[in-house]
């Protein structure tokens, strides 16, 4: 069993039910991501990154993570799958932990459901260059895949892992909103992708995951 979650701006797709979480240019030279990058500076967009991701209650632990790093949390929203009907919250309804990337959520007392009955959309500025928290990680089944720009990235020269907080820190300037990355994990319930703008390197990142996927099984469940 796998999920895959799809993260795009304007656009997201959640796509499973057992586990509910999150899913740079090809250089024709023979250069790394960060090799290339060595040649400029990693400076901070003038202009904060404004992006979003919707997610559902992990259904295995009962939080809501959003995966990707959010510097600061600018609106939430939970929704009812079924009647979408939108609920917006107020800022004294919900906290959010930049180190677990957890959103804790208290529902007032208008909304008539409960927190594992419905979605919730979160907009936010991003982290930059991007930094992800894989929520869930089954850290026996093997190390997660990482991919950026339809190439496979290389940790200590593309991305670091800590492998204690299971933190995916960019070492290049990925930016969340417009860049081509996927990374995909191992979870007790199954395998996730947290990604965003693939369609470039759609044929890429099916091998990725196929190669990656099949490590993970050679493993043992």
């Amino acid at each position: 069993m796998s999920e895959k979650i799809f993260l795009k701006w304007f656009c997201t797709f959640i796509v499973g039910s057992a586990v509910a979480l999150f899913v740079i240019i090809a250089f024709s030279s023979c250069k790394s991501t960060a090799q290339a990058a060595e040649e400029q500076e990693i400076v901070a967009p003038q202009e904060p990154i404004i992006t979003y991701v919707n997610t559902t209650i992990n259904k295995a632990d009962g939080k809501i993570s959003t995966i990707m790093v959010f510097n600061s949390i600018k609106e939430v929203v939970a929704i009812h799958p079924i009647s979408r009907v939108r609920y917006n919250l107020a800022p004294s309804d919900y906290k959010y932990n930049l180190a677990s990337t957890e959103l804790n959520v208290v529902l007032p007392k208008n909304v008539p459901y409960k927190i594992n009955e419905l979605a919730f959309h979160i907009v936010g500025e991003a982290a930059y260059p991007g930094v992800f928290v894989l929520a869930g990680i089954d850290q026996k089944r093997g190390e997660p895949g990482v991919f950026f720009e339809g190439k496979k990235s290389v940790e200590g020269i593309d991305y670091s892992y800590d492998k204690a907080s299971a933190r995916i820190t960019s070492l290049v300037p990925l930016n969340v909103d417009k860049d081509s990355f996927e990374i995909c994990w191992a979870t007790t319930n199954g395998e996730v992708t947290f990604s965003n703008n693939t369609q470039k390197y759609r044929d890429a990142y099916i091998k990725f995951y196929n190669d990656w996927s099949r490590a993970i099984h050679m493993r043992g469940e």
